[in-house]
């Protein structure tokens, strides 16, 4: 397998788990009042960019923001980083 269809592999793997995961959580959740959008590179390598948005979920629950979505960037089939939305109501 090369390297672009691993990354996507992989991008697509944790996006499915990321985003099933406040679906299950808030059923009942109204409108957001707030969303921020944070942009997670890949361009140190797939393990980096995990830890980066491993440490970003940490600190926004801290905050008091849940996730919300994960959108990848790619281009020419490269994955190239994450966006990732929270909202705070």
């Amino acid at each position: 397998m090369n390297i672009a269809n691993r990354n996507l592999l992989v991008a697509g793997t944790l996006a499915a788990v990321l985003a099933s995961a406040p679906a299950a959580r808030a059923p009942d959740q109204t409108a957001p009042t707030t969303a921020v959008t944070v942009y997670i590179s890949m361009r140190y390598g797939k393990n980096i960019a995990v830890k980066e948005m491993n440490a970003m979920h940490a600190k926004m629950e801290k905050d008091g923001w849940r996730f919300a979505d994960l959108e990848t960037n790619s281009e020419n089939g490269d994955t190239e980083g994450f966006w990732l939305t929270y909202t705070k109501p």
